[in-house]
């Protein structure tokens, strides 16, 4: 007789740390970590790929991991964009400049000019 599909997934659960021959025989294909991670966060999202992306969970320890890329390697750390972007995802743009020249006002007593919200 069959066992029962409790008794086997008791029985695969009881496998600590599970194996390769025990996550193949639960149905698991071979993946990496953050493959892993990027199908829970699909999983997590209803399998809608930009909500994925626009997640504001960032309290959830997969968070970080969500692209399926590890963000801590040492590459990407070295190349990360630290620029500051706005909530929206657009790059906030620079302060004022360090640079002691500024724009002047202009003198109209001495240019001869007259503004233009004046009448003549």
């Amino acid at each position: 007789m069959a066992e029962p599909a409790t008794a086997r997934r008791t029985m695969l659960a009881a496998v600590w740390p599970p194996t390769a021959t025990v996550a193949a025989e639960a149905g698991h294909k071979r993946m990496s970590p953050t493959d892993a991670i990027r199908r829970k966060c699909l999983d997590c999202c209803a399998g809608q790929v930009i909500e994925v992306r626009l997640c504001e969970a960032t309290g959830c320890p997969l968070w970080p991991f969500r692209a399926g890329q590890h963000p801590y390697t040492k590459s990407r750390l070295q190349g990360a964009d630290l620029a500051p972007v706005a909530y929206d995802g657009t790059p906030v743009a620079p302060g004022p400049s360090s640079s002691s020249t500024r724009l002047q006002e202009p003198s109209f007593s001495e240019s001869g000019a007259i503004p233009l919200d004046r009448e003549v």
